[in-house]
């Protein structure tokens, strides 16, 4: 039997800091639960609809945010 391969495909979405006209910060725990999954992990940019440029942003947010104990480094609380 063959397997059938999946095929993600990206839903046309407005990136949700343009739409609010602000910045991915890491102080705005809210604002990056966008970029992150149900285990903490970011979030590629086709499954957010996030335009590369705040993508970008928010993942070094989101590190920075772990680097000062804001986040969880892993999904567990």
């Amino acid at each position: 039997m063959q397997q059938v391969k999946k095929k993600i495909r990206k839903v046309n979405k407005p990136c949700y800091f343009c739409i609010k006209k602000t910045e991915p910060d890491y102080k705005d725990l809210e604002g990056l639960r966008v970029v992150l999954s149900v285990k903490d992990k970011i979030v590629n940019r086709l499954l957010t609809g996030i335009c590369s440029k705040h993508q970008k942003r928010a993942a070094g947010a989101v590190k920075r945010a772990r680097y000062l104990a804001l986040l969880p480094f892993d999904g567990r609380l």
